[in-house]
């Protein structure tokens, strides 16, 4: 499909294509009962119509993919917007192919196609980690990228991450305080704290710290001061959103629960320590694990003053090898994706789960 085909890279978009063949068929079975509910025309689930879709669609998507790659390619423009006009092309082709075969209306089968290629994108970017693991092997410059990016950029990354992870947990923690239980004065700073640092663009917090006070870091290295600026913004930005997931968990303790530790002799300090934290920390981990998505992604904006991480990194490699630029990028992609969505699955979704069956958390 789309998103499995590498234009610079036929010969890898095809192999790959072709592995995510059988599987694409399975989707759109399973898509298609998904999509049968009652008082709605049925959709055919069949093996044998699901297999006949995508193997047309699969023909034609490598036919238009080595035209791209012949016609297309010395063209400067070209390299910038090739994902988006093959997208369209591609979207445009699998919506006559579903609505030929399936025989529904127009706006149904573009959802249907939009919604399959959503599905294999995120199938097509493990399997083409994978590929490129393998074809390492073969294509010594393919394994070079991953270990490039993942030797001078991961650790950064990571650092980028936990460090303003940190600063805004204490930032946060603080705020939702001072929101719930300070008074009027503090209502007012927190309040205003949060939408001053949600309503400013995060580039701009960067710019305005590595550039805008020069001598803030003083004591630091060069490079070190434009790391250090990085964490400040994105550790102020996460402070303000982290605010808002604690408030919500602090609200969300049954208000009885203070009222009982009061009852046996704590003061409001030892209560709210004691019983409504621990029960607010949990009910806040869904919320926080979706912080942590945002944040590592948001790393990347690091790369717009020169600070070494994943991004950069794959943009020095781009700079190096201009053919392999959209392969590096791509490596970047699912290393992101992998240090994402297994923990947002693992202490979101599960956590929120656990709370359900513990009667915290609401519906």
């Amino acid at each position: 499909m789309l998103f499995q085909t590498e234009l610079e890279f036929i010969g890898m978009g095809i192999v790959n294509s072709i592995i995510i063949f059988p599987i694409s068929i399975y989707i759109m079975r399973w898509y298609s009962k998904k999509k049968d509910m009652p008082h709605i025309q049925l959709w055919d689930t069949s093996l044998k119509t699901a297999y006949k879709v995508s193997l047309v669609w699969l023909m034609v998507n490598i036919l238009i993919g080595i035209l791209f790659n012949t016609f297309a390619k010395n063209i400067t423009i070209y390299f910038l917007i090739q994902y988006y006009v093959y997208m369209i092309i591609d979207l445009f082709i699998g919506t006559i192919v579903v609505k030929s075969i399936y025989k529904k209306e127009l706006g149904e089968s573009f959802m249907f196609v939009f919604i399959i290629q959503v599905i294999l994108f995120g199938i097509g970017l493990i399997i083409g980690f994978i590929t490129v693991l393998l074809l390492g092997y073969i294509f010594p410059e393919v394994s070079d990228v991953f270990f490039f990016v993942l030797e001078f950029g991961l650790f950064f990354t990571l650092l980028i991450t936990a460090s303003s992870l940190l600063i805004g947990f204490a930032i946060g923690i603080s705020l939702a305080i001072m929101r719930v239980y300070g008074g009027k004065e503090l209502h007012w700073l927190s309040s205003g704290y949060e939408k001053l640092f949600r309503g400013i663009p995060l580039l701009v917090l960067i710019f305005i710290f590595a550039f805008g006070f020069p001598g803030l870091f003083w004591y630091l290295e060069s490079l070190d001061r434009l790391l250090a600026s990085v964490i400040m913004a994105l550790g102020l930005r996460s402070g303000a959103y982290q605010s808002q997931i604690f408030r919500g968990a602090i609200l969300s303790v049954n208000p009885g629960q203070m009222e009982a530790a009061r009852s046996v002799g704590m003061n409001k300090i030892q209560a709210f320590r004691h019983v409504v934290l621990p029960q607010a920390l949990r009910l806040a981990v869904p919320g926080w694990s979706n912080e942590y998505a945002v944040v590592i992604k948001d790393s990347s904006f690091a790369s717009a003053i020169g600070t070494f991480e994943m991004t950069f990194i794959a943009y020095i490699w781009g700079l190096r090898s201009v053919e392999l630029f959209t392969l590096s990028m791509g490596v970047v992609a699912v290393l992101y994706f992998l240090f994402t969505f297994p923990v947002t699955r693992l202490f979101g979704e599960r956590q929120t789960k656990k709370l359900k069956k513990l009667g915290m958390g609401g519906g």
